[in-house]
């Protein structure tokens, strides 16, 4: 026969105690299955073959080509592009951001698990006894301390949310997707960038190229008047006159090869980094030829725009909103679970309870009634943010295919006037040379060549990067189905 205290002696209570486990086992295996419906497909990212540099390093090594004679360096387009989709700085911070969003996904799914809490607690105090209403007794006042210890572990589980949980899920879910658009958008933009500074560089250098022809033929053109003013067949106009017009190419020289360092500077911060070491960059004229209708122009940039799958995300994510504000007029079923041990001395008397606990929003004031019009205004919002993009991205790129087609025009008329030019100065210094021309003459088709020649490599520049602008508002400057950059003037 068993002791009538046998229930009461503290290891018998401990293994009672025991019985309060399989219910903190029921409640783990009811997050593993809350955690394996929340699971999705992860969105690939469109970052994660690009080798972003932290930007602490000297990036000016980067810029390495095909050594000339003279020492510099030949920085080709795709090398440019290349060490811009590794070290600038915008598409490290956009990765950054796509983290942080996928980051958004795990603090939503993380309302599936369940939460444990421990503590522990020391006291030292007194054990008197204050009077209580229907208490008519009053004990004496002690001043007798007493030691006390604690120890809990508290487990609490959501059960049903009604939605909450869920929309929050899917909410975060798009603004990952829609950080992922938004970093495309970055990529789009940095590659547009470096094609504008670099299409700008090689004018600038081409237009040097010609300032030292002009240059050179205006050198001619002064030591010809000065030996015929010798002579005594030439006065002294001709000669200030070919001084001066070497005078105005030297200050032309000197403002173009400014320009040209200015862009320079322009070009290393596009590809994100601070270069040193003196480069030129190669020749590159992309082909005269817009395979596009503008119906084939507008269809393209509507499906392949990243900002505009961004807002398409970010429409997703905000119908998610509404929802979740929805379910807040829902109650909240939740159990919790705690094991305690305390006792004024050792060994501990331990204690357990399990709650299922029901929250029934009544009134707050009208917060989820205000919330839920909030959320649907900015869906509205967005939903017309969405449309006044759109109708944006059908301005930019027909104004772009219009742009381009004028400096295609202009590339086809500069061609025939350096031509024309060139004749003009050939028949001119032969009529010189036999003389029935003037100086005038020749320095008026020198003047007449030089400008032909600037107007080249300007329209040669304008179609380039009137090209870059179109690629890029149409969103195929880089292929990211294969995460690379697309090859040929136009994909």
């Amino acid at each position: 026969m068993k002791d009538p205290g046998y229930n009461d002696h503290p290891f018998r209570r401990r293994r009672q105690g025991m019985k309060v486990f399989p219910f903190i086992l029921v409640l783990l295996v009811n997050s593993l299955f809350f955690m394996i419906l929340s699971s999705g497909t992860a969105t690939p990212d469109p970052l994660s073959t690009l080798a972003v540099s932290s930007g602490s390093e000297d990036s000016s090594s980067q810029i390495v080509g095909k050594e000339e004679p003279s020492g510099g360096y030949v920085l080709t387009l795709p090398n440019a592009l290349s060490i811009a989709l590794r070290s600038q700085p915008q598409l490290g911070a956009a990765k950054a951001g796509v983290t942080s969003a996928k980051a958004g996904i795990g603090i939503a799914q993380s309302q599936y698990y369940p939460t444990l809490a421990g503590s522990s607690a020391y006291t030292r105090e007194t054990g008197n006894f204050g009077p209580q209403p229907g208490f008519p007794f009053t004990i004496p006042e002690s001043p007798v301390s007493y030691d006390f210890y604690q120890a809990s572990l508290t487990l609490t589980q959501t059960l049903f949310a009604f939605g909450r949980r869920s929309s929050q899920v899917a909410q975060n879910r798009a603004l990952y997707k829609a950080s992922h658009q938004g970093a495309a958008k970055t990529v789009t933009d940095v590659i547009f960038g470096v094609e504008k500074a670099y299409f700008s560089v090689l004018k600038d250098q081409e237009l040097l190229d010609v300032d030292r022809l002009t240059l050179a033929d205006y050198r001619l053109q002064l030591r010809v008047a000065q030996a015929r003013y010798n002579d005594g067949v030439a006065n002294a106009y001709d000669v200030l006159n070919a001084r001066v017009n070497l005078s105005n190419m030297v200050l032309t020289q000197v403002q173009d090869k400014n320009q040209f360092h200015v862009d320079e500077l322009a070009l290393n911060r596009a590809m994100g980094v601070i270069g040193h070491s003196p480069y030129r960059v190669a020749p590159y004229h992309p082909e005269l030829s817009i395979p596009y209708t503008p119906e084939q122009v507008v269809a393209i940039a509507i499906s392949h725009r990243p900002d505009l799958k961004q807002l398409d995300q970010q429409t997703i994510a905000q119908k998610q909103a509404v929802r979740f504000n929805q379910a807040q007029f829902m109650p909240t079923v939740q159990t919790v679970g705690a094991y305690s041990l305390d006792s004024e001395f050792f060994p501990l008397v331990y204690n357990w309870s399990v709650a299922t606990t029901v929250t029934i929003p009544i009134f707050n004031g009208f917060l989820n009634v205000q919330q839920v019009r909030q959320s649907r205004a900015q869906l509205k919002q967005v939903r017309f943010q969405r449309e006044d993009l759109r109708q944006g991205v059908i301005q930019s790129v027909l104004s772009d295919l219009f742009t381009l087609k004028t400096a295609e025009q202009k590339i086809r008329d500069a061609q025939t006037l350096v031509e024309q030019a060139m004749q003009n100065l050939d028949l001119t210094e032969t009529q010189f040379r036999v003389g029935t021309g003037t100086t005038v003459a020749v320095t008026q088709t020198e003047r007449d060549l030089a400008k032909a020649r600037s107007d080249l490599v300007q329209a040669q520049a304008d179609f380039a990067i009137s090209l870059a602008q179109l690629k890029r508002d149409m969103g195929i400057n880089y292929d990211f189905d294969h995460n690379s950059l697309p090859t040929g003037g136009l994909p």
